[in-house]
């Protein structure tokens, strides 16, 4: 069968998709781009394959990052939409990242993104509730007078984003998004910056699939699409299969 034979071929490979064409075509004589398109799908389906870029697959047994958010955070994103019935949210929860870190940060954040025309209703809301939350354009200003160690920061909605999971008008942070934002956002991820940084990108693409097409396209839409391919550049696995995106 068409898929044994390119998973035989191409095990523990990085390739793009004109080399398993090419490798198929060798052996089956004229075989549409449909049909190995469809056995890829098939094979990424069934976890034998990951998607790390656009037409870039790696043969490799990583799992997918599954979006995470603590339960307090989920409770606050449902008091909101049912206050807000018809917002959509993007939630990140930094505190993830702490186990990609050598130092343990003493804080960490929950970050929401809302359409800008809500952003003040919405912290007003929070404040009313009791919980702890401030507007991400004034965070550098106030960032001394917060009073617990995971505030909510509440921003404008950004354009573009990565691979969001979506659960009841509830978006949540993938880690290319992730990724992208601790870089472009290093005032309200103070704690994630420098050595760690590093740490950070390292051990998250050695561990989990990313796909770095999409990545990128949010960094240069965030303009630090130099300062992530940086960062890339220190990891392993981006540079096995960089010539390849």
């Amino acid at each position: 069968m068409m898929k044994n034979e390119i998973l035989d071929n191409f095990s523990g490979k990085y390739c793009n998709v004109n080399d398993i064409m090419a490798y198929v075509t060798g052996l089956n004589g004229d075989t549409s781009r449909k049909t190995v398109l469809w056995n890829i799908n098939n094979l990424i389906q069934k976890g034998q394959v990951a998607r790390f870029g656009r037409g870039v697959y790696g043969f490799t047994s990583k799992p997918t990052f599954i979006p995470y958010v603590s339960e307090e955070a989920k409770q606050t994103c449902m008091r909101i939409k049912q206050k807000f019935r018809y917002l959509e949210l993007t939630v990140t929860d930094s505190s993830i990242l702490g186990q990609f870190m050598v130092l343990q940060p003493f804080s960490s954040v929950i970050v929401i993104e809302v359409r800008k025309s809500a952003v003040n209703a919405v912290v007003s809301f929070l404040r009313n509730e009791g919980i702890d939350a401030y507007i991400k354009k004034d965070y550098k200003l106030i960032e001394k007078y917060i009073l617990t160690p995971q505030p909510y920061i509440i921003r404008s909605e950004l354009i573009t984003n990565p691979n969001l999971k979506s659960e009841n008008n509830v978006r949540y942070s993938s880690l290319e998004k992730i990724l992208v934002d601790i870089v472009c956002d290093d005032i309200v991820y103070s704690q994630y910056q420098d050595a760690e940084l590093l740490n950070i990108y390292k051990n998250i693409t050695n561990k989990y699939i990313i796909n770095y097409s999409q990545m990128l396209k949010y960094a240069a839409s965030r303009k630090r699409k130099s300062s992530v391919l940086a960062l890339l550049d220190e990891t392993t696995e981006f540079n096995k299969l960089r010539s390849l995106l």
